[in-house]
């Protein structure tokens, strides 16, 4: 491995927490930013300054590791997801003479597309975590993805916030009840987006619900199993101690 390539691993790895740490923190920013928790001019600008300094940071990261990595497409290709949020939520995008009123709220509810970095990066790819059987993973993608998906519908149509998770929930389980539906372009868009996204949770999670119980059964299949060797070895040593007992007396009644 190039000595670049393990410096840039030990910087990803010595700032991963934090930069997970700085993720989260978008949560309670754009809640302010959007206008969701309170509609204070001050505290909304003092929000948006905050989160475009937070996007620099990721910006700012992203090049060095980049730059640092002999193979940069490579990289880039593992990144992707971290490139398409700098991509899709610049700072750029907010003043309202880039985009009329409606693109310009719809463009500001995919910041919240940046809340996907930490779970890229705390959690691994849903096909490797299912291989490994951790359920409570998935569940906690799930519902993070459900509240974050809730929260962009209602930006994108105007609704509550909670009525678009509700619609998220209904959306993701495909059961669809059809009290809440898109009316906007954008948002029937990113309602296919979500069906079909829901559907592969679904797949997974029921992956690895089966895979967990098959899972339990084997561990308890290979407890018995091993129950009975260990039973049939006990057996093995008191007729091997009782065939020398024999071989003794017989001996013995041999030298009398």
């Amino acid at each position: 491995m190039d000595s670049k390539d393990e410096i840039a691993k030990e910087i990803e790895k010595r700032i991963e927490k934090p930069m997970i740490i700085l993720s989260l923190l978008i949560i309670p920013i754009l809640l302010v930013e959007l206008g969701i928790v309170t509609t204070n001019p001050t505290y909304m600008s003092v929000a948006a300054i905050i989160d475009d300094f937070i996007w620099f940071i990721f910006l700012f990261e992203y090049l060095l590791l980049v730059s640092l990595h002999s193979n940069k497409t490579q990289y880039t290709k593992k990144n992707w997801l971290n490139v398409l949020i700098l991509l899709v939520s610049p700072p750029v995008l907010s003043p309202p003479s880039f985009a009329s009123a409606r693109s310009l709220r719809v463009l500001r509810a995919l910041r919240f597309m940046r809340l996907l970095i930490p779970l890229k990066r705390g959690i691994e790819p849903i096909y490797e975590i299912s291989t490994k059987n951790s359920f409570h993973h998935i569940t906690f993608i799930t519902i993070f993805f459900i509240i974050i998906s809730g929260i962009i519908f209602g930006q994108i149509e105007h609704e509550d916030v909670f009525d678009g998770i509700w619609w998220a929930i209904t959306t993701v389980t495909t059961v669809g009840y059809g009290d809440l539906y898109p009316h906007t372009s954008y948002g029937k868009i990113y309602a296919i987006t979500l069906m079909l996204i829901g559907i592969a949770f679904a797949s997974v999670l029921t992956a690895n619900i089966a895979s967990y119980f098959v899972s339990k059964d084997t561990r308890s299949d290979a407890k018995n199993t091993i129950s009975e060797n260990e039973l049939i070895l006990k057996k093995l040593d008191d007729l091997s101690l009782k065939i020398d007992e024999l071989d003794e007396k017989i001996s013995n009644m041999k030298r009398t």
